[in-house]
């Protein structure tokens, strides 16, 4: 066990290492351009940068709340911080930082279905949000507003909201279909046609203690959007602060493509690929690439090794001492 904890400390500074290496060049960049930057814009950035990060706290804190499981918003920040910088930093890091935050959820007092179930919502949350901002992004690019296009964006996005608060609230409706998978499973495996019933119904009386009501779902939403309309609002300030004047919708399709590409695991955090993404996308606006390279520069610095340095601060002097199996039994199931 030793042995293994050395390994992955070893393996994490090592990693963390290369990173540095690849930055540095960005890095030198920045530095030979910060002294034509606004400082007070740099300043907004990164308050804007750490308002993000409290929203999507809020966020999972009014579903684990929905669900009957009592949290701090200052506890759901630190683990937003400590999981991002997982994400950012560590090969993978997107599965690292979901397994992190289903083992802090599980700390709070979240059966496995319950802390599965919030970080599934608050996944299609955040999805949903940021396909509408890209969906308003493409609608004011084009010069005139769709309001056709744009209601019938706002309309799905709404109905995908509440058919999952719906099967939230009334689990039982997945009853049927999840007997007719199980038979089907159970048969091509050649077990008895109900073997498995009993797991299922206790997984479906976990969904029903969460009590995700209306105003629970709107609040959610809201701080679903709110989240990524902050970090629009980080790279905003990034431009003001290196002279540039982006329109709201360039900003917002130049964001929403710069995390579409993010979200392929190529390298931590997007190196490279994102800022190419972001600096390509807002010069296509019409902006002058000499002021979007050091604007990137400013966001990329503040939203990815900022961020990521806080979150391990955090990790290591909060949760690194956290011993907490994820895979105990939970107690209302009596295993």
């Amino acid at each position: 066990m030793q042995l293994i904890r050395w390994t992955v400390v070893a393996t994490l500074v090592a990693v963390l290492a290369v990173e540095v290496a690849l930055l540095a060049p960005s890095v030198r960049d920045a530095v030979r351009r910060l002294g034509d930057v606004s400082w007070w814009w740099v300043g907004a950035a990164i308050m804007s940068q750490a308002v993000s990060m409290s929203a999507f706290g809020h966020l999972q804190r009014r579903l684990l709340t929905a669900a009957g499981v009592p949290v701090r918003q200052i506890d759901s920040t630190l683990v937003v911080y400590a999981a991002s910088a997982m994400s950012l930093s560590l090969p993978g890091g997107p599965l690292f930082s979901t397994t992190f935050t289903f083992r802090q959820t599980r700390h709070w007092g979240a059966s496995r279905v319950v802390a599965s179930w919030q970080l599934a919502m608050s996944g299609v949350l955040a999805t949903a949000g940021l396909t509408l901002m890209g969906v308003v992004g493409a609608v004011l690019v084009g010069g005139s507003i769709n309001f056709v296009g744009l209601s019938v964006a706002i309309a799905a996005a709404i109905a995908l909201i509440y058919g999952l608060r719906f099967v939230a609230t009334h689990p039982s409706v997945l009853l049927s279909s999840a007997r007719h998978v199980l038979r089907w499973v159970n048969a091509v495996r050649g077990h008895p046609a109900e073997a498995g019933m009993a797991r299922v119904h206790e997984i479906l009386e976990q969904l029903e203690t969460v009590q995700l009501s209306q105003r629970d779902l709107g609040a959610a939403a809201w701080w679903a959007t709110f989240n990524w309309i902050a970090d629009v609002g980080c790279l905003a300030f990034a431009c003001l602060a290196a002279g540039a004047h982006p329109s709201i919708g360039g900003l917002l399709i130049a964001y929403a493509a710069g995390k579409v590409v993010a979200a392929v695991p190529l390298l931590p955090g997007g190196l490279g690929v994102v800022d190419g993404t972001l600096t390509a996308a807002l010069v296509a606006t019409g902006l002058a690439a000499s002021v979007v390279l050091p604007a990137v520069i400013v966001f990329r610095l503040i939203s990815f090794p900022l961020v990521a340095i806080a979150g391990w601060v955090v990790f290591v002097t909060r949760f690194r001492s956290t011993n907490f199996d994820p895979e105990e039994p939970d107690p209302a199931l009596g295993e």
